[in-house]
């Protein structure tokens, strides 16, 4: 195929998946591009949607690519989803998050340790929002579970790769930082949502104007069986 056409193709993969999709699978599945063909392809869609004013943009996150809308049109999206926007991170787990990243692979009672108080509830919940998995067992008496970030970790935060993390003394305020600014977004879209008025569909109810996501409260941490947490999420290979 010419460039044209693999650039098209590779637009219909992006908009197919709803997770980053790495450049070794783009590459598996057009086998005929090199890698450096397929990078100048990739940048030539950013640059072109970009250009065209689209309500999208293509970003490299997570160690992959993926179809992201534009800030401007997150009202409407929102609105289409509503109800289904997850409780923000508490402290807590912003804290335990940060000893996770910097420390991986670690086990719970290192976790333990470092915070001075017991993390079960916590790495429930953190477990749950699939930001963090089992990745092995640690070679020390008993073999305990260690514990890693996971690809959602990435995304959710806006890392293409761990090399993107800040020093470790700023990424608890970083952390904390881009959950205020997913917070002050929901924010902002629940009072254009009021101010215009946008149907409900049938749900007869006003839109929440709370501080936290979708007008709920932070979900409490609940224990978690040890040997329960699922996998990570990882970019579509």
């Amino acid at each position: 195929m010419d460039r044209n056409e693999a650039k098209r193709v590779i637009e219909a993969l992006l908009f197919a998946t709803d997770t980053p999709i790495a450049p070794s699978k783009l590459k598996s599945l057009l086998g005929e591009l090199d890698q450096k063909i397929l990078r100048q392809l990739m940048t030539e869609l950013k640059v072109e949607y970009e250009r065209d004013g689209h309500s999208f943009s293509l970003v490299e996150v997570a160690g992959g690519f993926q179809i992201y809308t534009r800030p401007e049109y997150a009202k409407w999206v929102q609105e289409l989803f509503r109800g289904k926007r997850a409780s923000r991170l508490t402290a807590a787990a912003l804290e335990t998050l940060a000893i996770i990243a910097y420390k991986q692979p670690i086990i719970r009672g290192d976790i333990e340790a470092i915070r001075g108080v017991n993390v079960d509830g916590v790495m429930s919940t953190l477990a749950e929002r699939n930001l963090v998995a089992v990745v092995g067992r640690d070679e020390r008496p008993g073999k305990p579970i260690l514990y890693g970030t996971t690809s959602e970790f990435l995304r959710y935060f806006g890392l293409a790769t761990l090399s993107d993390l800040p020093k470790i003394e700023e990424l608890e305020e970083y952390l904390k930082e881009k959950e205020e600014e997913r917070e002050k977004i929901d924010q902002e879209i629940d009072a254009e949502l009021r101010k215009d008025q946008i149907p409900n569909h049938g749900v007869q109810e006003e839109v929440a104007f709370d501080k936290t996501e979708g007008g709920q409260e932070p979900v409490p941490d609940e224990p978690i069986q040890q040997d329960t947490i699922p996998g990570p999420a990882d970019p579509v290979e």
